[in-house]
């Protein structure tokens, strides 16, 4: 399979709800078709099919400029623009290339086939057990999705383990990029000019010195400065020996079901070492720096604790300098995500996917949208929401800590039960809808001053709530009733201090 030639997009129409097609790279960019969107059973492969589809169209049709652009989205592409784009890199998004196989090796040697469900991140196989699948679940992908999951687990997951390479973005970033309801117009609000990938410092060589990492291997025990990677080989990296093995008969594929296919029931791997100096500015994650002995350190975002993305939003869309007097840390967001503000399209809506993870196990799947309303980044005004709710959240784990804990210094005896823990949890449930909400809504914005101070109010009002809610039974208890005392007046201080701020 031609991943430029062959049907291999998964999509329906009618906003999900229509007819499952696979359709060709071609017929998505040049005809004028439905509003498709991608049809897969797991969220993170859509995430990861549209990613690669972003990635093919960014190096094959680099607009030159904002004109370019929004022609691209405004029309379709001319065949003969695509024939142009996609010529000098036929050959290399070939799955079955006898020599160059798309994102693998030829003549990989292993002592035995890993099973294919190894290959879709999170699901059980081997000694990795989840709750609600099995080791064996899927035991053969067509090749579409085959092509995908290559493509997902060397870009956006940990490695295959103890002596395997990961991504250039670290072992489980976060990936953002800007949603449309019409994914032609998707794919291309999420491809950057040649300007700004000037201004992410990304080199763009060309085909005839960009190669893929299976056209052009990575030399073994070599080490590569993170300037020497251009476009097309940093958004196409694959850093592992990986080498698909096809089944023998066709089959139904065990994930997007249907008539019987050719496809692969494993894959071959083997160790590679390498080492890549710096940090390649991959422009589809957020990127902070951190000021350490006079020299900057880079890391692209990732989840790291159960926090909702919310917490997260002001490092994927507001960029923050290192410059300035006792300024130790900064952020710049995801290519697209700062280019949607220069371009001044007013509504932002965010995907956000990636995974919590403890080394190469997932903990947590995390994918979802995020709407920001027209004047989001006006002011730094999304930063103040975000900042006011995770101060609220900062103050009632903190109260109840102490709560918990108590104080021998103060004579407070503690009530023993992590129910901060709890409130945490509580807070992030209760308050996602508020918030949500509350971004996405235009006269948050509009009317700032009073829907900022409304916002507050509710948010300090569920903080109140959930302390009543937590010490309440321990309130019986006439030794406990000092320490509840204490925290609830603590709390109220650090909550009214947090409406003055909003007012």
């Amino acid at each position: 399979m031609n991943l430029l030639e062959h049907p291999w997009i998964p999509v329906r129409a009618e906003d999900g709800k229509g007819a499952f097609h696979l359709l060709t790279y071609r017929q998505l960019l040049c005809e004028v078709g439905q509003d498709w969107q991608i049809s897969l059973p797991r969220d993170d492969l859509e995430l990861a099919c549209l990613q690669l589809l972003v990635c093919m169209t960014q190096v094959m049709f680099l607009p030159d400029d904002d004109a370019d652009l929004r022609k691209y989205l405004a029309e379709t592409l001319a065949p003969e623009a695509f024939d142009a784009g996609m010529s000098p890199c036929r050959d290399w998004f070939d799955l079955d290339h006898p020599t160059q196989p798309f994102m693998q090796t030829r003549g990989v040697k292993s002592a035995e086939d890993t099973p294919i469900q190894k290959l879709l991140i999170g699901l059980p196989e081997g000694n990795n057990h989840a709750l609600f699948n099995d080791a064996g679940e899927v035991r053969h992908l067509s090749a579409p999705v085959a092509a995908i999951a290559l493509f997902h687990q060397a870009t956006n997951c940990p490695s295959f383990g103890g002596g395997f390479k990961g991504s250039l973005r670290g072992g489980a970033p976060i990936t953002t990029l800007v949603f449309d309801r019409i994914l032609r117009r998707m794919i291309w609000r999420n491809v950057l000019t040649r300007s700004r990938l000037d201004e992410r410092k990304i080199a763009m060589p060309g085909p005839e010195l960009d190669q893929p990492t299976w056209v052009k291997p990575i030399i073994e025990k070599s080490t590569i400065h993170w300037n020497q990677i251009g476009l097309l080989r940093g958004l196409f990296w694959q850093p592992a020996h990986v080498e698909l093995v096809k089944t023998e008969q066709p089959k139904a594929c065990d994930v997007l079901g249907g008539a019987s296919v050719a496809g692969c029931s494993g894959f071959r791997k083997e160790k590679f070492n390498f080492t890549v100096e710096g940090v390649w500015p991959h422009p589809h994650g957020a990127l902070s720096s951190t000021l350490k002995k006079g020299a900057l350190e880079h890391k692209f975002a990732s989840f790291t604790t159960t926090a909702p993305a919310w917490t997260h939003l002001s490092e994927f869309v507001i960029p923050r300098s290192t410059q300035g007097k006792d300024v130790q840390e900064g952020s710049s967001p995801a290519g697209p995500i700062a280019q949607a503000e220069a371009l001044g399209d007013g509504r932002l809506d965010i995907l956000i996917g990636g995974y919590r993870t403890n080394q190469a196990a997932v903990l947590e799947r995390r994918h979802e949208l995020i709407g920001l309303a027209q004047g989001w980044g006006r002011e730094k005004r999304l930063t103040q929401l975000v900042d006011i709710g995770k101060d609220a959240k900062k103050a009632l784990r903190g109260k109840l800590f102490f709560a918990a804990q108590g104080n021998k210094d103060k004579g407070l005896k503690g009530i023993g039960a992590a129910i901060h823990e709890t409130a945490e949890k509580l807070f992030y449930a209760r308050t996602e809808s508020l918030i949500h909400a509350t971004f996405s809504n235009d006269a948050t914005f509009s009317e700032w001053g009073e829907k900022r101070r409304e916002y507050a109010r509710q948010i300090v009002q569920h903080c109140r709530d959930i302390f009543e809610e937590l010490t309440q039974p321990y309130a019986m208890k006439p030794e406990l009733i000092p320490v509840i005392a204490w925290s609830r007046r603590a709390l109220n201080t650090d909550l009214k201090k947090l409406m003055e701020e909003t007012a």
